[in-house]
């Protein structure tokens, strides 16, 4: 996720979490009849809410609003289940004379194939996406039960070496994942 986007989403929660919350204080208020809470109720004329509905204007500002919350809503929707998928990085050893681009979702494959061999593993996933603004390269292992658990992270440990020996200078932080199927019954 981005850092723009999740303080984004952290700012919306705040500001309805205190709207919600104000609300609720100025009910629990109305109910111990408290006077700033009293106050407050005083300044609503009901007799216009009353009426609105009857006002030729109403159907429009409803449609209206109705019309902004559900882009509004469809905007932050689509804003956080945005993919932020990565294909291609940039080796540092590129120059004028050429580019060299490599694909880490094909390195994070042949890394996951090269884990699946290992004989206690029943499954490897992987995905490469930009996370924080920093390019991440996950990799789930799903061992079956019973696993040698030191084993397997020697093995993760040895495939970082490999991976760090081969992309030297290459910016992207990797995350081994290691999740122990439940023993079978």
């Amino acid at each position: 996720m981005n850092r723009r986007i999740n303080y984004f989403d952290r700012i919306v929660v705040l500001v309805v979490g205190l709207l919600i919350l104000a609300g609720g204080m100025w009910a629990v208020g109305l109910y111990f009849d408290l006077p700033l809470s009293q106050r407050l109720t005083d300044f609503i004329d009901f007799p216009a809410w009353r009426a609105a509905p009857d006002q030729s204007w109403f159907d429009w500002a409803l449609a209206g609003i109705m019309l902004v919350s559900a882009v509004l809503g469809g905007w932050l929707i689509a804003l956080n289940v945005r993919r932020y998928r990565l294909s291609r990085v940039v080796s540092p050893a590129s120059d004028d004379s050429g580019t060299i681009a490599l694909n880490l979702a094909t390195l994070a494959g042949a890394i996951a194939k090269e884990l699946e061999e290992h004989p206690r593993v029943d499954s490897v996933l992987h995905s490469v996406v930009t996370h924080w603004d920093r390019p991440t390269m996950t990799i789930t292992v799903r061992a079956r039960p019973g696993a040698d658990v030191l084993a397997l992270r020697e093995t993760l440990e040895a495939s970082e070496r490999e991976f760090r020996a081969a992309t030297p200078g290459i910016e992207v932080d990797t995350v081994y994942k290691l999740h122990l199927l439940p023993p079978e019954r």
